[in-house]
């Protein structure tokens, strides 16, 4: 029976070459979307599967309960509740606590390598499963100013010599001996590190700088991970109860601080919900939600097309079915005949469909920020059945439409030439599936003109300073009257000026600021500088002065604040705020010396609120240079041979603040041939399946032309008449299409403190693109119909 099935179904699709072609293209190219997002879910869901008892571990996260920002969620915790658990309560079969403060540039014998882990102790070896190839789990951390490495980190530095008992030194940790040798894991994990240095040595620094432990340090919530086992039965309700217990006993008192703890299980951090101070990069699971339903809306478009194409081939093979009815054949006969052509249509398109992944695979990876959340999506068996998994119940959902359809008609109404199955008495199903595809394609498109237009504006858009004269190079380390007094000898530099960050990008400084000790303090931002910043940035002084030049750096006394920290603190016009003090930080004594003119300091999709600006040595981490020149490249290379003679170790990182910033926005550029590659699938989809209903109508219709042309139409009027129906499908699409666009993008344009127009340009643009597409995937087949030689169509009747 089934080799009859398969037989027939092979003939069929034989004998529909044109359909087929049609049906299998429009489902291949959008199955190399849905199978790139297989892999990368497929990525995502394979972190942390080396630990044999990751059923079993939860990570105790926090929540900042005096947090003003709507992320008040983080994946750390503090430190000291780790022992709190394990020695007060039986709660805890094994617990581990990481901090991840540890990072500086690491020094042996002439090699330099910037190293980046974790403090840690031994009961990291019993939590997780991290192959530890040369010492003895219980030993290798026991000591203070121990430090285990990764085996490639530890060949890095000592090459092929034995790296156990070598000592490594780090500017302000002093030396390190390496007791014990990790092996890189084979498979991914959220806990990536290049070295583990022993948590003692924590407590031994704090005791020589005087300092409170972090062991100790209930306030610190935002440096710690404390991943633990529960005992054998314990139930995680009675968990969590100690657990607010413990954050109702150390924070009753604390008007700074209030955290609350709650657990997590290990299974569920990735892929898992947005929170702050993760603790590596990874795809949350929004992304992959995001992705999943792009690739339903995607595939679904091209199932719709199948159907619509499907229906109107069943309806040639309506007396078929009808005479397989009449000889005995069931409705689940007939169902099977028609959802095993549509998985082998779907196993056909899923071979194009590898075909074409292998083309997209390689410009995804190279997207900036797959690369930042190191999505790394490889092929492999598990893959490749998920694959056909994906193919068959394409092929499933694809058929089952028409296969329901044709199953249901009687033969008696065959025979005597029904028409169509319709659906709102008017529109017939194809039709339907036509508008909706088109409102698929006309969304993304208005969408993707959007999302380009701002980043043109973000990467184009007036910011308050001079970003084409200024060349950045980072410190480094290195100190800034350093890098000020070996540079300013160059012809090219007007001026140096130090900073903490690049303006216009980057990471931010938050700060709180009253006016009185009494005052609700207000959150702000704050940039520290050098004397002669503003003057190198180009930024206006609009009021009272700058900052002189030989300003004291050991007591900070004054500050410059932005026009829009005068209206925050209703402090008047900028020339009444100039004299006033802010407080900050609850203690620091500012007096107001100047207002800037507001300028875009920090990224465009980012809230502005308050800014001052500090004189603070300790903070600069770049150095400012405003150049003129008329050939950048060969001032660059005098500043890099500078350089060397500064710091022969390291290569400059510097570029131009124009680029900096153009760069940084073009993570942008990802999302826009992200959108722009899924709206040309939608368009193709939706085009091949307008083109194969129009060339299916014409064939079917072949002799009512040749009628109409005997009979004196001329060629315009079969146009219209075979078009219109189509043309009006996607009228209706587009003003269907229309309010859903507006709204849905209006939705992300609200979170974005400054952004384009979203006017009736962007969406007419987007509109008459499909449109236009449509009308000529309509005409190039209505065209050759009504130019058809009458002749030609009636010569056999």
């Amino acid at each position: 029976m089934f080799k009859n099935y398969l037989l027939t179904a092979i003939r069929n699709i034989i004998k529909n070459k044109q359909l087929t072609i049609f049906n299998i293209l429009g489902l291949s190219f959008s199955m190399s979307v849905c199978l790139l997002i297989i892999v990368i879910i497929q990525d995502q869901y394979s972190y942390d599967n080396m630990h044999s008892e990751r059923h079993k571990i939860y990570r105790i996260q926090s929540i900042d309960n005096k947090s003003k920002y709507a992320l008040n969620k983080f994946a750390s915790t503090t430190y000291p509740l780790a022992d709190e658990l394990a020695n007060k309560y039986t709660l805890v079969d094994k617990i581990a606590v990481i901090n991840n403060s540890f990072g500086g540039e690491a020094k042996f014998e002439d090699s330099f390598i910037y190293l980046t882990g974790y403090y840690t102790d031994q009961r990291f070896f019993e939590v997780f499963d991290f192959n530890l190839v040369r010492g003895n789990s219980d030993e290798v951390l026991s000591e203070p100013f121990s430090i285990v490495m990764r085996d490639d980190i530890a060949e890095k530095f000592f090459g092929d010599e034995d790296p156990l008992g070598k000592v490594i030194s780090i500017e302000d940790y002093g030396n390190l001996r390496v007791t014990g040798i990790i092996e890189k894991p084979d498979s991914k994990s959220h806990i990536n590190f290049e070295s583990l240095v022993s948590s003692s040595t924590l407590r031994t620094r704090a005791d020589i700088q005087n300092t409170l432990p972090i062991a100790d340090d209930w306030d610190n919530y935002y440096s710690s991970y404390i991943y633990m086992i529960p005992v054998k039965g314990s139930d995680t309700d009675h968990i969590q109860d100690v657990l607010n217990k413990i954050s109702e006993e150390k924070y009753k008192n604390n008007e700074k601080v209030n955290v609350s703890f709650y657990l997590n299980p290990f299974n569920n951090i990735v892929p898992g919900a947005v929170l702050g101070n993760e603790i590596s990069m990874f795809m949350p699971k929004v992304y992959l939600i995001f992705f999943t339903t792009l690739a339903i809306i995607i595939i679904l478009s091209a199932s719709f097309n199948y159907t619509s194409l499907s229906i109107a081939r069943s309806l040639t093979r309506l007396r078929e079915f009808g005479m397989r009815k009449t000889l005995g054949s069931g409705k689940g006969q007939i169902i099977t005949q028609i959802l095993l052509e549509a998985v082998l249509i779907a196993i056909m398109s899923l071979i194009i469909a590898i075909g074409l992944l292998q083309f997209i695979l390689p410009a995804f990876r190279g997207m900036k920020f797959m690369t930042l959340l190191e999505v790394s999506p490889d092929q492999n068996f598990t893959v490749y059945l998920w694959f056909l998994i994906f193919a068959v119940c394409t092929g499933i959902i694809a058929g089952m439409i028409p296969s329901l359809y044709v199953s249901r008609v009687k033969p008696v109404t065959v025979f005597r030439g029904a028409g169509s199955l319709k659906i709102l008495k008017r529109l017939t199903v194809r039709r339907v599936l036509l508008v909706i595809q088109y409102i698929f394609s006309i969304i993304l498109i208005i969408t993707i003109i959007l999302v380009y237009r701002q980043m043109i504006y973000m990467t184009n858009t007036e910011m308050g300073f001079d970003r084409d004269h200024v060349y950045n190079i980072r410190l480094n380390g290195k100190e800034f009257d350093l890098i000020k007094e070996n540079f300013s000898k160059f012809p090219e530099v007007i001026s140096i000026a130090g900073a903490s960050h690049v303006p216009g990008i980057g990471n931010l400084r938050d700060t709180e600021i009253k006016l009185e000790e009494e005052d609700e303090p207000i959150n702000a931002h704050y940039f520290s500088i050098s004397p002669s910043y503003i003057s190198t940035m180009g930024l206006k002084i609009i009021a009272g002065e700058d900052f002189p030049r030989n300003i004291n750096n050991e007591n900070e006394l004054f500050t410059i604040v932005s026009e829009l920290a005068v209206n925050a603190f209703n402090l008047g016009s900028p020339a009444e705020a100039i004299g006033r003090n802010l407080i900050v930080e609850d203690s620091l004594n500012l007096k107001i010396i100047g207002v800037v003119e507001d300028y875009k300091y920090c990224a465009l999709f980012l809230p502005f609120r308050p800014l001052i600006l500090r004189v603070t040595p300790q903070d600069l981490r770049v150095a400012a240079l405003r150049i003129n020149t008329i050939n950048l490249a060969a001032t660059v290379k005098k500043f890099a041979e500078e350089w060397d003679k500064i710091d022969p170790y390291h290569q400059m990182e510097g570029m131009l603040l124009d680029e900096e910033i153009r760069d940084y926005y073009s993570y942008f550029e990802d999302i826009i041939y992200t959108l722009g590659f899924v709206t040309l699938i939608s368009i193709i989809i939706a085009s091949l399946g307008l083109l194969g209903m129009a060339t299916y109508s014409i064939e079917t219709r072949t002799k009512e032309v040749g009628i109409r042309k005997v009979f004196g139409a001329k060629s315009h009027e079969i146009l219209y008449t075979f078009a219109w129906s189509s043309i009006k499908a996607l009228v209706i699409a587009a003003i269907i299409s229309i309010p859903l666009a507006y709204l849905g993008n209006n939705l992300w344009l609200e979170y974005m403190p400054l952004h384009v127009s979203f006017g009736a340009g962007t969406i007419i643009a987007g509109v008459m693109v499909v449109l236009i597409i449509g009308a000529l995937s309509i005409l190039s087949q209505t065209m050759k119909a009504s130019n058809t030689n009458p002749a030609d169509t009636l010569k056999y009747e």
